[in-house]
């Protein structure tokens, strides 16, 4: 994306984007205020400057996880759970300039999932979200992210609309919500998908969960993809994959080949991808693996109409 494109990049010191003068958070069941003007927010709740001097937002635990979301984005660049190991992986070919996608963690596909009328995945991981709110129950923390619709989006896809990205840190696991609502006075379509890159040794990876799913497997055309069905009880990755699973199951089990097994359950993601570039990216592709959760059908909302969608990524 050109820089003439980009959102203009937020200072840290006007991060919140709400005319509210106070937010609420929860702190083991006490309601406290927290003021938004002096950018104090929820405990383990922090904002700093990241890579690139883009503003990030970490996330940490009293049980020792940690997790870092870049408002460029609203992607989700790092989970550590206690023992140090970070689940998720960025690509060394990252950029952090604001001027195109985070090449890792956990980026948004979304108005658009893949190639289409607008550019790859759409505009939500090309643009910067801003705060709405931050809390914490019971010691772990989460923050609210939204994104609303600007002359920039609307160059693509020109509808109003609100999306609302929750993402609550735990233990041993990191929870996403994803809700968009329909705020056009006319009905929209979309599709959507949260591209997870994993941290793996790929030789020994392995996904369990998709046998019986209806398979579209782009290799070797990913103009036309090719039809078929799982009989698989694990899927591994001995060279190139990019395949799309319908009617994936809510919980899948990924071994990573590093000796982690990882849950990956969801609410009304309803289909599942797995990829792995291979020789494409010969500099890192031994290194991750993508277990993304996605909605490839459409989605139809009227006006003032909502879609809600859950991914939860649990060390097991």
């Amino acid at each position: 994306m050109a820089a003439s494109c980009a959102s203009t990049l937020p200072s840290l010191s006007f991060l919140s984007s709400s005319s509210n003068p106070s937010r609420r958070f929860r702190r083991s069941g006490v309601v406290a205020t927290a003021s938004v003007g002096q950018k104090v927010y929820a405990p383990g709740v922090a904002v700093s400057e990241g890579n690139g001097g883009l503003p990030k937002i970490d996330l940490k635990s009293p049980h020792g996880s940690e997790a870092e979301i870049y408002l460029f984005g609203a992607c989700v660049t790092s989970f550590k759970v206690p023992n140090g190991k970070d689940l998720l992986f960025v690509r060394p070919d990252a950029v952090f300039n604001g001027q195109k996608p985070i090449s890792g963690g956990i980026p948004h596909c979304f108005p658009q999932f893949g190639p289409g009328p607008m550019q790859q995945h759409g505009f939500a991981r090309n643009v910067n979200w801003s705060i709405s709110d931050s809390e914490v129950t019971d010691g772990d923390p989460a923050v609210t992210l939204e994104l609303k619709d600007d002359s920039y989006s609307r160059s693509m896809w020109d509808f109003s609309f609100h999306a609302l990205y929750r993402v609550s840190l735990h233990s041993t696991s990191l929870s996403t919500t994803l809700k968009i609502t329909n705020t056009d006075d006319k009905p929209f379509s979309f599709n959507s998908a949260l591209h997870t890159y994993f941290r793996a040794s790929i030789t020994g990876v392995s996904v369990k969960g998709l046998i019986g799913c209806k398979t579209l497997n782009k290799d070797p055309d990913p103009k036309n993809p090719l039809e078929g069905k799982e009989e698989r009880e694990e899927v591994t990755f001995p060279g190139f994959v990019d395949c799309i699973y319908l009617g994936a199951p809510g919980e899948l089990i990924l071994d990573n080949g590093l000796g982690d097994k990882i849950a990956i359950t969801n609410s009304n993601w309803p289909d599942a991808v797995l990829w792995n570039p291979h020789l494409q990216m010969e500099a890192c592709y031994k290194d991750f693996v993508c277990v993304e959760n996605a909605k490839i059908e459409t989605v139809q909302l009227e006006p003032k109409q909502s879609w809600v969608a859950e991914q939860k990524i649990n060390l097991v």
